[in-house]
């Protein structure tokens, strides 16, 4: 170790000695706190400083204290995840001479282009100039080495130090930090704004005595490593902080956070050597340092930072040169958005006072809500709600990015927080927008689908098939309803008429050409083709065994496995998932089905799946979605994992973050096909919006289905109606019967998509450029290879209402990409971004999204009879009112007084204005 380093462990050696009472006391107080003798904020004597702890969860009195003495082994994962994202901000510090590399070190970002370390790191300007700090030097998940990013540091552009020795002569000195501005361009030709900033906060409370801390470090120049095991802050002393853990030489100038708040707290400069009685520093074996022994020999009893508000405080008072009060500027700024912020201790009680934006409600009867909002698009205003949102929103309990690792600009805006009230979730959203650091607010609440339980006059029972609360069903009713219903029809009156049940079974399969094409060539590549189904889960139904992915399963609802719980009664609708999951893999079951029939699309002849679907389980019942979230994650879950295909079968009314995640997935070319809905007059969402393949439904007379959703937005249409699927009987035994819905018809064009990509997946690798080019190359040739005169009749099909005409598989794989350059490029040049203009999705006022809301709901309800006992009537805001007369030409009460008195056929106009505005 050389004399600096020496000199500053003796340092720290004298302020640890100098509070060892109280460590011994807090390290005994922790002890009692792991027995549960205490409670860990009692530990914390100084009841101001637990004021502010407090005030930094954002939440009563009663549930911050729970939080801050929760258990220990368990950590909220929005803190791992903001730990995660500001270690991205840490760099190692290559020092050099003309002789090359001579040391390192630790630093991390604190404003946009500065970066603070240790004095006794970087000392002078001249040290900083031959010296370079390297972001993402760690490994990956992998273990292999990320690509790294050097850049170079500009002391001549700013520099400010505080020496490590205190000096009485200079005012300045003694709290061993420098803070050296950064190139903006790395070496490798990266912009450093790829990486966040790590705020340093000058208010206190960020951590107490004996709460844990984390520390992002670089060991003896070693990749980034964290510290998060038996670590406690231990006590403050003067401008330092004194907590447990293991260090290096390499580490000083690291991150220390605390871990209940995930804010930076110190700046690691020393460790604190154990020593004898004669002041002789030992080993861990007991005995005496030697000469040359190795740092990792010593005992080190703790660790010394220097804590934040000290370095921010001294930053304020520090002179600079005249150029570089710019960038102090910058620094200083920071300090003085939270100076209206107090905390008042009161001598029996801990009261937080924070000044609010919004009116806080004094009820006790409050509920966490949610809510999706989008903030202002000045960087100011986003900057200040993320360092203020808990002062500006009452019963504000979280707060985080949905884009937590994104770097696009689009995303930075969106945020997903939980609010703790008793007023209505429309309410909190008005009160919400009227902060100017918020655009809209949208409730997260969860949502009818466009599917109906039960049976009423509308439909056939066929038609409802796909609704029964029970999910079970009679197969001999539903094969005799077949045979009269389509005797007459174009794909099956043959077969009908002769008997063969097994040919008019899979009728399906032959409006789509099924049975003229040769999958044998695509098997090979199809196993690579990741195909993702959000819908109810899996079950075990003979019909899909070895048809599903399960290694790769997700649970969205209550994190466990994506398994269909097959939940009977109201408001379920079990087995959905597997039904539609048939469509793509439905085996031949080998005597397993009586009356068997029928199989996927995307199987051979000898009955194995060519791909795998992957279950995410993002609802427990098709009727009713849970909160718009679940559906956020899933996708993003989706894009992460790299998936080809997505297929969801089911839909509602649009969402702003469901529009955004669906953009998002287009732009990584993610074919997402959708079902475009059962009688609505709109096409749902998401299959309403841009980049997603919108299907509709047709019958076996290859004609739409008279209850399928229609519109500009559908792409193609595809068998839905009285598709042979696997259900459930009475007995719960396996059976087959007819169901009809588009959701039928989404996975016969997912499976086309899968195919597709799997038979073209070396071009797509050689020359699509812009991943959004998959999509609009399979749209295009989607919609090129339709078949617009299905029986060959001489009829018109509706493009403007069905789309492009009925999925032909087979002409679809017939269809050729080019082989010249030129003509590869003419093909590329020519296929437009879906939403090109379309970058934000209509603005409409939070009025009407209620109103939408609502007559959405309320229209289900109206279909459903026995739904509305199931549901709470909403009581609709003043702003809600005045958009519901507005929109239905009746009075609000007449709304709510009758649903006779309910316009349907006006709402579904109303709605379908609403809708189509997110095409």
């Amino acid at each position: 170790m050389d004399d600096k380093l020496r000199e500053l462990a003796e340092n720290a050696y004298s302020n640890y000695s100098s509070v060892l009472g109280d460590i011994d006391q807090i390290k005994t107080d922790i002890t009692h706190v792991r027995q549960g003798k205490l409670e860990l904020s009692e530990i914390q004597t100084d009841t101001e400083r637990l004021n502010n702890r407090i005030n930094r969860e954002g939440t009563a009195e009663l549930q911050a204290l729970e939080r801050i003495n929760g258990e220990a082994n368990f950590q909220d994962i929005r803190i791992i995840q903001r730990i995660v994202e500001l270690s991205r901000a840490v760099g190692r510090i290559t020092t050099n001479s003309r002789l090359g590399n001579t040391g390192y070190g630790t630093g991390f970002l604190i404003a946009p282009n500065l970066m603070l370390t240790n004095n006794h790191v970087l000392g002078t300007a001249e040290v900083a100039a031959n010296s370079t700090i390297q972001f993402n030097y760690e490994l990956d998940q992998t273990g292999n080495p990320n690509k790294s990013e050097s850049f170079n540091l500009l002391p001549e552009e700013f520099f400010v130090t505080s020496h490590y020795k205190k000096d009485a002569g200079n005012p300045y000195s003694g709290l061993d930090f420098t803070i050296v501005a950064v190139e903006k361009v790395s070496n490798e030709g990266t912009p450093l704004n790829n990486f966040p900033v790590a705020r340093l906060d000058k208010k206190l409370g960020k951590i107490i005595d004996g709460e844990n801390c984390a520390i992002v470090q670089h060991p003896k120049g070693d990749y980034k490593k964290i510290v998060m095991k038996d670590i406690r802050m231990l006590v403050l002393k003067d401008d330092f902080l004194i907590y447990e853990s293991d260090t290096l030489p390499g580490s000083s100038g690291s991150m220390v956070l605390g871990l209940g708040t995930g804010e930076v707290v110190a700046l690691h400069h020393s460790a604190v050597p154990r020593k004898n009685r004669h002041g002789q520093w030992l080993r861990k074996d007991g005995s005496v340092v030697q000469p040359g022994d190795p740092d990792n020999m010593i005992d080190w009893m703790g660790n010394e930072g220097i804590r934040v508000s000290s370095i921010l405080n001294m930053i304020e008072k520090i002179p600079v040169e005249k150029a570089m009060e710019k960038h102090k500027a910058t620094l200083v700024s920071v300090l003085h958005m939270d100076k209206n912020v107090a905390t008042i201790a009161s001598e029996n009680k801990i009261t937080p006072s924070k000044k609010y934006v919004m009116n806080r409600s004094e009820s006790t009867a409050s509920s966490t809500q949610y809510f999706e909002i989008q903030l202002s698009e000045v960087k100011e205003m986003q900057q200040d709600w993320k360092e203020n949102a808990t002062s500006l929103v009452p019963g504000l309990v979280l707060s985080e990015p949905l884009y937590p690792m994104s770097t696009e600009k689009a995303h930075r805006n969106f945020f997903y927080i939980h609010v703790e009230s008793d007023k209505s979730p429309w309410e909190i959203a008005a009160d919400l927008e009227g902060l100017p650091q918020i655009e809209t607010c949208t409730p997260d609440l969860e949502m009818s689908t466009d599917i109906r339980p039960g049976h009423y006059d509308r439909w056939s029972r066929n038609e409802s098939l796909e609704s029964l609360d029970d999910g079970t069903a009679d197969w001999g009713k539903s094969e005799g309803d077949f045979k009269i219903k389509w005797a007459n029809a174009h794909l099956v009156k043959d077969f009908i008429q002769e008997g063969k049940s097994e040919e008019y079974r899979q009728w399906n399969r032959d409006a789509v050409k099924l049975s003229k094409v040769n999958l044998d060539k695509i098997a090979q590549n199809g196993q690579n083709i990741k195909l993702v189904q959000l819908d109810t889960g899996y079950t075990d139904h003979n019909k899909v065994l070895g048809g599903y992915n399960l290694l790769h399963d997700e649970d969205f609802i209550d994190g466990e496995d994506a398994r269909d719980e097959m939940s009977m009664g109201i408001l379920r609708q079990p087995g959905h998932g597997t039904r539609t999951a048939s469509i793509v893999v439905g085996n031949k079951a080998n005597g397993r089905i009586e009356n068997d029939g029928n199989q996927g699309v995307a199987v051979s002849k000898d009955g194995e799946s060519l791909v795998k679907v992957i279950p995410y389980r993002i609802s427990k019942s098709v009727i009713l979605i849970g909160r718009g979230r679940n559906l956020f994650n899933a996708v993003s879950q989706a894009i992460n994992s790299e998936a080809d295909i997505v297929f969801m079968c089911m839909g509602s009314y649009p969402r702003p973050m469901i529009y955004s995640i669906a953009k998002t997935a287009y732009e990584r070319g993610i074919i997402w096909v959708c079902a475009a809905g059962n009688k609505v007059e709109s096409v749902i969402a998401p299959a309403v919006y841009p980049g997603t393949i919108a299907v509709a439904a047709s019958n076996p007379n290859n004609e739409p289905w008279r209850y399928t959703s229609y519109g500009p937005a559908v792409d193609i249409s595809a068998p839905g109606e009285d598709v042979y699927v696997p259900f459930k009987s009475k007995r719960q035994e396996d059976i087959m019967v007819f169901g009809s819905g588009t959701s039928y018809a989404t996975p016969h064009v997912a499976s086309a998509a899968a195919l597709w990509k799997a038979k073209h997946s070396q071009f797509l690798k050689e020359h699509v450029k812009e991943p959004w080019q998959i999509v609009e190359l399979f749209r295009t040739h989607l919609k090129a290879t339709a078949e617009k005169d299905p029986n060959a009749n001489g009829s018109q099909w509706d493009e403007k209402r069905f789309g492009a005409g009925i999925l032909d598989i087979e002409k679809l794989l017939k269809q050729k990409m080019p082989v010249k350059a030129a003509e590869i490029k003419q093909l590329l040049d020519d296929l437009q971004h879906a939403y090109k203009g379309k970058e934000k999705p209509a603005q409409w006022d939070l009025g009407v999204r209620e109103t939408v809301h609502f007559l959405w709901n309320t229209a289900r309800k109206k279909l459903t009879p026995g739904f509305e006992s199931t549901t709470l009537q909403e009581s609709l805001t003043e702003r809600a009112r005045i958009s519901v007369a507005a929109m239905t030409g009746r009075p609000v009460n007449k709304v709510f007084e009758s649903y006779d008195q309910f316009d349907e056929d006006q709402t579904e106009r109303l709605l379908k204005v609403y809708f189509e505005s997110f095409n």
